[in-house]
């Protein structure tokens, strides 16, 4: 092969990961648009095996051939990433009800994420902010590009949500075939970019809490109770919490998110 074995590598990488989702998600959404994308990286692997076919590559022989071991598909199931102070099993998310995006938002992965974002919003970044959390300049850094990245999240959110409002409006058959064009790609946008942001924050927040278990000082004022202000905060489920169990509790929300999202890492 001419090719980049790494490259190959990744691109099968990336085909296990999406080919495991199709087979156990119960999002027909989701098995939909990543049966897509899988045709998509099968064919961009094809094209780097001269005289292949992509509908007849055989992984583990092109593993085998780039020095690569061949390996399962890896499908993240929930409750496999717990952090340390949850029992297995336990869902935070099962106390905050998926509601749709907008009125003719139909698809499982938009309603959810949308929903959870909201709870992101209200519930558990509030925790971060210097008013609850004083942390070092590096982590106070890194908070603050999240939250940039995350408000672009929120746009791309808002976009999205008035594409399908104005599909499902549309008459004309020529622009229905447009702005569904555009819908898809923003859908992919939208959660493509926010899984990728989410991980970003679990990264930060599994620092912060590994350090508070060391007893480091990237937390200034460990010793805090949080406490909102009803005039300004919505937020009620983590009041009257310890800092370093609002902050864990934090990394295990975010961090069920993406699992139940179950999204394949096409971050390259």
């Amino acid at each position: 092969m001419n090719a980049d074995p790494q490259e190959i590598q990744k691109l099968v990488k990336y085909i296990r990961q999406m080919e495991g989702i199709i087979k156990t998600s119960p999002s027909r959404e989701q098995r939909e648009r990543v049966s897509k994308e899988l045709q998509k990286y099968r064919e961009k692997l094809s094209s780097l095996i001269p005289g292949s076919n992509p509908a007849r590559l055989n992984l583990d022989e092109i593993e085998r051939g780039t020095g690569g071991a061949p390996a399962a598909a890896e499908t993240p199931k929930a409750g496999t990433e717990s952090s340390p102070g949850f029992a297995a099993g336990h869902s935070i998310l099962d106390r905050f009800p998926v509601e749709k995006a907008s009125a003719h938002s139909t698809d499982a992965d938009i309603n959810f994420l949308s929903t959870m974002l909201g709870v992101l919003q209200r519930e558990y970044w509030p925790v971060l902010t210097d008013q609850q959390c004083k942390l070092d300049f590096s982590c106070a850094s890194d908070r603050d590009s999240i939250r940039y990245k995350l408000d672009g999240c929120l746009r791309s959110q808002t976009i999205l949500i008035e594409t399908i409002e104005e599909y499902a409006g549309a008459e004309k058959q020529d622009f229905r075939e447009q702005l569904l064009k555009m819908k898809n790609k923003q859908t992919r946008l939208f959660l493509l970019e926010t899984n990728d942001t989410l991980k970003e924050l679990r990264g930060l927040l599994r620092k912060i809490n590994e350090d508070l278990r060391g007893g480091g000082g990237m937390v200034l004022n460990s010793e805090s109770t949080i406490r909102f202000n009803a005039r300004f905060d919505q937020g009620t489920v983590l009041e009257g919490r310890r800092l370093p169990d609002a902050l864990l509790e934090f990394e295990q929300f975010v961090n069920e998110v993406i699992t139940r999202l179950n999204l394949p890492d096409l971050k390259s």
